[in-house]
């Protein structure tokens, strides 16, 4: 086999090798990458001239090791950030995670309102009832996932889909 036969069939078997995780990336509202899955992602139609939403989700960490959710991102708001709701004082506030969301191995986080949740602010456009919200979540060792996030209607409580 020619030297340029042998780099065509390399280049071959790396895109078929390749082409299984690709088409694993997302499947029936799963997403995952590298022992991450993330499932059951939501985000609701906000009242009328808002510009702050949030997006609910559940990640699961099937890797070996732990990993650290260190970022979130969505072109649709100026600002993306993790936040958990807390009570202090009979007061609920809500505390930003700088430090980001550790994922211990064989462990799962559920976003759901009045708890964890990816906070967006300063929305670009009010979003409708079955728009797709892109999201991004870098993790420290998985890597970049990029979503697709179904706005469900004003009022949901989740999605109908059960774990």
């Amino acid at each position: 086999m020619s030297f340029g036969g042998r780099i065509l069939l390399g280049f071959t078997c790396a895109l078929v090798l390749a082409s299984p995780a690709i088409a694993e990336s997302k499947q029936n509202g799963v997403w995952q990458i590298n022992g991450i899955f993330v499932e059951q992602a939501w985000d609701r139609v906000i009242p009328g001239g808002s510009k702050t939403g949030a997006v609910y989700l559940t990640i699961h960490n099937t890797a070996q090791t732990n990993d650290l959710l260190l970022a979130v991102d969505s072109p649709a708001a100026s600002h993306t950030a993790v936040h958990q709701s807390v009570v202090e004082n009979d007061i609920a506030k809500m505390k930003p995670m700088p430090s980001g969301v550790e994922l211990k191995s064989g462990t799962e986080i559920i976003m759901k309102p009045g708890a964890m949740h990816i906070m967006l602010t300063g929305l670009q456009d009010a979003s409708q009832q079955d728009d797709q919200l892109p999201v991004t979540m870098v993790f420290r060792d998985a890597g970049r996932l990029e979503i697709s996030v179904p706005v469900l209607p004003l009022g949901a409580k989740g999605p109908t889909v059960s774990h």
